[in-house]
């Protein structure tokens, strides 16, 4: 077995057969058989056989040979324990090869004994900058888990024990469920292990209606319990209930399982009472535009590190993509000229498998500059349109011509970190889809009429906006497209900035104060617009 298959990650809750597996890992039959020998559990013994994903996991996880594992960021292996690890970061110093090729050494952290790595580039600026602020090294690894990204909610923490009895028909289901998006299937899955492991590992053919309401009956103290003690929002409760009874619905009508009771779908319904008591989410922490570029001049950019991680943060609020979407661009999907973004489902982690085109929104400017820039830096570097335009820090040198394209972060863990830190500076604490809220309020401030709020809408991805559809339902991209640039020519004023105006011209303002300079950029923008309306006529 090469060290390739050990960083394949299965999803836990799913099943594969064998042939699935020979795909996955790219290996043959005779392979999986000697797995089993060597310690793989089958799901059961009918033939032919199926293999749940955490029980793959945990079979790879025990045959790694960390010995020679490739080092993640910030890791030292150590010789002295044969242990990889991350040193405290005051234990760390630097020095440079006799060919000048930067070096650090430092203390074991579990044995005491001296490690020394030599680094890339990329990977010295992040250990330096750990070391001066005195943060773990284990940070600068974009692996390390993925970080939450402002919507939806973390799966719910479940035991060791791996109940197998009903791999085989959920097996069945994940082929009837291919035609849904992965993240949904997952999800599914979630639900029904979580119906599996509240019964016990009771065999589904044997659910009865009682089974059925006391599963409705732990949903509904989850959602009474508070988060901190493990339980559930009110819509994650929705989510599992109304999963679980699809899984059922499709159950019913297969063989072998028409003999359960229709009761099974009666009592998993929630009841009216918990459902009502659903109240709006609390709003999440976000940014004016006029905010985010304050954070966005105070973002460093001395290493390629913290120049990436200020691109990211200026493209997010330029188009309003979500993390996953800004991971997964190519520079073939960014149009400078035409100030433009496409996002490409095909190519692209784009949620429901949705693709549009997004023109730059106004006032985001400053923003685009940014961006203009990483992009000339990649194209010094010898990157071509099918490169990831924010790839991960080890991709981030001079490529050879003619080399295989440089492939998107397998995460969106970089986005949110970037956020957090970006954030941070202004002593705020916002996700990556606070860019898509700012940019709503934008929208809120600067339109004036129904069609330039749905031109906005559109370029957010919103296929149905909170308007009445009637002629702006079919508006087209070229429509939409003068609409945004007539946003961005700047000759539109939001009620607040009107009023600025006003106070600039009656001298309210303490001449070279902030808002006073704001101001007069406002009136300076208002007077060129009217010249230009006066040259044209």
């Amino acid at each position: 077995m090469t060290r390739a298959h050990y960083k394949i990650k299965l999803c836990q809750d799913q099943v594969f057969s064998v042939e699935e597996l020979c795909v996955i890992y790219d290996v043959r039959r005779n392979a999986v058989t000697d797995w089993i020998k060597s310690g793989l559990q089958k799901s059961d013994e009918q033939v032919p056989y199926v293999f749940r994903g955490a029980e793959l996991q945990r079979y790879h996880s025990g045959q790694k040979r960390k010995q020679r594992a490739k080092l993640k960021q910030g890791e030292f292996n150590c010789l002295s324990c044969d242990s990889a690890g991350y040193p405290a970061p005051h234990s760390v110093t630097f020095s440079t090869t006799s060919v000048g090729v930067p070096m650090a050494q430092a203390i074991c952290s579990t044995c005491d004994a001296k490690v020394s790595k030599l680094l890339k580039v990329t990977e010295y600026d992040s250990l330096k900058k750990c070391v001066m602020l005195g943060i773990s090294l284990a940070l600068i690894d974009e692996s390390n888990g993925d970080s939450q990204t402002g919507t939806g909610n973390l799966p719910t923490s479940r035991g060791a024990v791996c109940y197998l009895a009903n791999d085989r028909i959920v097996h069945k289901w994940q082929a009837y469920a291919g035609r849904f998006e992965t993240v949904t299937v997952r999800a599914h899955l979630r639900s029904i292990r979580m119906l599996e492991a509240h019964l016990g590992g009771k065999t589904f053919d044997k659910v009865t209606p009682t089974d059925a309401a006391a599963f409705r009956d732990h949903l509904v103290k989850l959602g009474q319990t508070p988060k901190v003690d493990g339980g559930l929002s009110n819509s994650t409760i929705r989510h599992h209930a109304s999963q679980v009874r699809q899984f059922f619905e499709w159950l019913r009508i297969q063989d072998g399982y028409k003999r359960l009771s229709q009761n099974i779908l009666l009592n998993l319904e929630l009841p009216k009472a918990v459902r009502a008591k659903t109240l709006p989410r609390e709003d999440r922490d976000y940014l004016t535009i006029e905010e985010a570029e304050e954070m966005l001049a105070k973002i460093p950019g001395s290493t390629i590190a913290e120049r990436r991680d200020r691109a990211i943060i200026a493209c997010a609020y330029i188009c309003g993509l979500r993390a996953a979407a800004l991971t997964t661009l190519r520079l073939k999907h960014i149009d400078m000229q035409k100030k433009e973004m496409l996002q490409d489902a095909t190519e692209m982690r784009a949620k429901n498998g949705k693709s549009f085109r997004s023109f730059f929104f106004p006032r985001t400017e400053a923003f685009q500059q940014v961006l203009g820039d990483w992009l000339t830096e990649l194209g010094a570097l010898g990157y071509t349109e099918d490169d990831a335009v924010f790839p991960s820090l080890d991709d981030l040198t001079q490529r050879a011509p003619g080399a295989a394209p440089v492939p998107p972060m397998q995460s969106s863990a970089a986005v949110g970190k970037a956020f957090k830190a970006a954030t941070a500076l202004i002593d705020r604490c916002c996700t990556p889809h606070s860019a898509r809220d700012t940019l709503v309020y934008l929208g809120n401030e600067l339109t004036s009429s129904r069609k330039e709020e749905r031109a906005f809408s559109l370029n957010l991805g919103h296929a149905r906006p909170q308007v009445k559809e009637t002629y702006y339902a079919k508006m087209t991209d070229e429509q939409r497209r003068r609409t945004i640039e007539g946003l961005c020519a700047g000759t539109q004023f939001t009620a607040k900035e009107q009023s600025m105006v006003l106070d600039y011209y009656e001298s309210r303002f303490e001449r070279g104060s902030k808002d006073y300079n704001y101001a007069k950029r406002l009136a300076d923008r208002r007077a060129a617009a009217r010249d230009g309306e006066d040259v044209l006529e």
